[in-house]
């Protein structure tokens, strides 16, 4: 058990440096002092559910990953291997200017998206 939460604490400050985030600007951003948010770097304390999902929105790295690595990753895909395969395959079976209009749409969407979910207060 301490183990994990070893492994939590160093991906925490793993995301915060891989988007070149400063420990104090993290604990203003979560509204914790700056020591409660070391503590969490650290293992001394883990994070609350809602701790997790700020900071996981704050270094955007899925929160799956906090918690189970880089085998996070491989649920999130295997969640939506079903509808990626599906859409893969419509997109094969289109002309390349098709395929071409699509995907710069949905890049387009796809940032209109991650901008708009930002903007939205948090409850």
């Amino acid at each position: 058990m301490a183990e994990r939460k070893q492994e939590m604490a160093l991906r925490i400050k793993e995301a915060r440096e891989w988007k070149g985030l400063t420990q104090v600007y993290m604990a203003q951003q979560l509204k914790v002092a700056r020591q409660t948010y070391l503590d969490l770097e650290t293992g001394k304390t883990e994070p609350k559910v809602r701790l997790l999902v700020e900071i996981s929105e704050l270094t955007e790295r899925p929160l799956t990953w906090f918690i189970y690595g880089d085998l996070g990753l491989d649920i999130i895909e295997n969640e939506y291997k079903e509808e990626i395969d599906q859409l893969v395959q419509c997109f094969g079976c289109l002309p390349h200017s098709a395929r071409k209009m699509i995907l710069q749409q949905s890049i387009q969407l796809a940032q209109f998206m991650t901008e708009y979910t930002r903007t939205i207060p948090r409850r």
